[in-house]
């Protein structure tokens, strides 16, 4: 995506929903993008209203809105006076009430962190302490070699 800077005016993008070249002043698409993002959460809302306990299954195929702008606004907590409104796991597709991960998938994805972490440490530990030994075994050692000394 291509941006053009300039002082005291709207900054050109390129459109991320749509990818036409734009005056951004803060609205993050086009204006017919932005219209048409704005119309769906207006759909959306009213459905919620309207069905306090709906899925997100529900409120795509009754407002025909996207999935990703309805998880968004359920993610965001958009509806969190509304009901008990659930959509699916990013990870499992299991349907959650809230963040992003059922707790299942979100402690899965805690421990792989935590084991790629420690990986990477072991790794950094290795390299370091063999780097330390092989200067000194290479013969790269210039003290050693002004000596005459192997």
């Amino acid at each position: 995506m291509k941006t053009y800077y300039s002082k005291n005016r709207p900054v050109l993008k390129n459109c991320p929903i749509c990818g036409k070249l734009y005056a951004d002043a803060g609205s993050g698409a086009c204006q017919k993008c932005y219209n048409a993002y704005r119309n769906y959460e207006m759909e959306i809302k009213k459905f919620v209203e309207a069905n306090p306990n709906c899925t997100a299954g529900d409120i795509v195929k009754n407002t025909g809105a996207p999935l990703a702008i309805a998880s968004k606004m359920i993610q965001s907590g958009q509806f969190a006076m509304s009901g008990k409104i659930t959509y699916p796991c990013s990870r499992c597709g299991k349907l959650i009430f809230s963040g992003v991960y059922c707790s299942s998938c979100q402690q899965a994805v805690q421990q792989a962190t935590a084991n790629a972490n420690r990986l990477a440490q072991e790794k950094q530990r290795k390299y370091l302490t063999g780097k330390k030994k092989s200067d000194k075994e290479s013969g790269l050692n210039i003290i050693k070699l002004l000596r005459g000394k192997k």
